[in-house]
């Protein structure tokens, strides 16, 4: 009750300059962030849309109780212009049309409301007439920015953006309400006496605190998020092989502890291909290393083909390269070395025509560790070498996993 006597106490001039004070402290906030803080496309509107607002309370506060058409039409352009403009910056921000059709249909719209609004004041004076144009076209213009952009399913994971959409949706009520009320029959409406002129000016206030904050908690999650794909995309490119975009040693490294823990919870064999490029040191030394890279890239492709989606194919330094199979024991495993081995033996590479591959396999075992898995394999990996190349080796170690 003490708050309602204190809303009757203030005349609609005194809160309309109230409000238009709020509105350029909302502004000052906006300006900062915009000339001191990385901004994107559309935050420009939002700044011109507080701007608006102030200018349409600070003409509105001033044109008087019996306001000329001038000033109407002035007050009107520049409040629905407000809407037009948070829609804009919406629609940037979220990149939500690639057209400006909707933007010039809003602009249009206003056009139209203001110009009814300059008829209504002038040639047919009928404030009711001109509260039901203003109160439904900023409906329209706020419901749009309201649910638009919900059209995008990252925008209703968005928590900022849900509260400015109630928020918005809130004033969409409010606007309806003005509305049939002015077109109900009965007495003029009065603007500088309505206690429901002096709610809209105070709800006015409020919510577009919360909107502004809502619009730079929005540029907060966009930069949050920005920032995440950029850590993603470091750490990626840190594992991995810029030449042939494998994965690099590394990455196989965290990898190998990975697939040796699974394999020892699922009890599953997990085995081990280490391959090598035989005589690779004179590709590079006749042809060039142009020429050398671009032979390592076709074997890449190459190997990729002979190998399931789970397996883990990396580079690891030079001309070689390793591949852990899970859910593979120690004859699946030496079985796709040969095939991989004659599929290299019998392709055809762009520069050099032939070349040949040596390839170890171990199965890991019980309690070994990949240090030691991997020094076994790399054994056998020599072993086929000393052995003329263009071969596979084995490990002779016993063929033993842990149950």
């Amino acid at each position: 009750m003490r708050g309602r006597a204190v809303i009757a106490t203030l005349d609609v001039p005194t809160l309309a300059v109230v409000t238009a004070a709020v509105f350029t402290s909302v502004s000052a906030i906006l300006i900062l962030v915009y000339f001191t803080r990385q901004v994107y496309a559309g935050f420009g509107h939002w700044v011109l849309w507080q701007l608006c607002l102030i200018a349409g309370a600070l003409v509105f506060a001033v044109r008087g109780p019996d306001p000329s058409a001038l000033a109407v039409i002035l007050t009107n352009a520049l409040l629905l212009s407000s809407s037009a403009l948070l829609f804009s910056g919406l629609t940037r921000f979220h990149s939500l049309y690639t057209s400006r059709v909707p933007d010039l249909a809003n602009y249009a719209l206003v056009a139209i409301a203001v110009a009814a609004q300059g008829f209504f004041a002038s040639a047919a004076p009928d404030l009711d007439s001109r509260v039901v144009i203003y109160s439904l076209t900023q409906a329209v213009l706020l419901a749009r920015c309201a649910l638009e952009p919900l059209r995008l399913p990252a925008i209703r994971r968005s928590l900022s953006f849900l509260l400015l959409s109630a928020v918005l949706l809130v004033l969409v009520a409010n606007n309806l309400h003005h509305a049939w009320l002015s077109a109900q029959p009965g007495p003029v409406m009065e603007l500088e006496s309505n206690p429901k002129i002096r709610l809209a000016l105070l709800l006015v206030v409020v919510f577009d605190v919360v909107g502004a904050y809502c619009l730079l908690l929005q540029t907060g999650e966009r930069l949050e998020a920005e920032l995440r794909r950029a850590r993603q995309d470091i750490e990626t490119l840190a594992r991995t092989d810029s030449l042939t975009g494998l994965w690099n040693r590394r990455h196989f490294e965290d990898m190998i502890e990975v697939e040796i823990a699974r394999s020892q919870d699922e009890g599953s064999p997990l085995s081990l291909l280490a391959i090598d490029a035989d005589y690779f040191k004179r590709v590079n030394d006749r042809f060039g290393h142009h020429t050398g890279d671009a032979v390592l890239r076709e074997l890449t492709d190459l190997l990729g083909q002979q190998i399931r989606e789970r397996d883990v194919l990396c580079r690891w330094g030079g001309e070689e390269f390793i591949i852990l199979l899970p859910a593979t024991d120690r004859d699946e495993a030496a079985a796709l070395a040969g095939t991989i081995r004659n599929a290299v033996a019998g392709y055809g590479f762009t520069a050099i025509e032939t070349m040949t591959v040596s390839i170890g396999v171990g199965l890991i075992l019980a309690d070994e560790t990949a240090e030691d898995w991997l020094r076994r394999v790399d054994s056998a990996l020599y072993d086929a070498k000393q052995n003329g190349r263009n071969q596979v080796a084995v490990s002779e170690t016993p063929n033993r996993m842990a149950s």
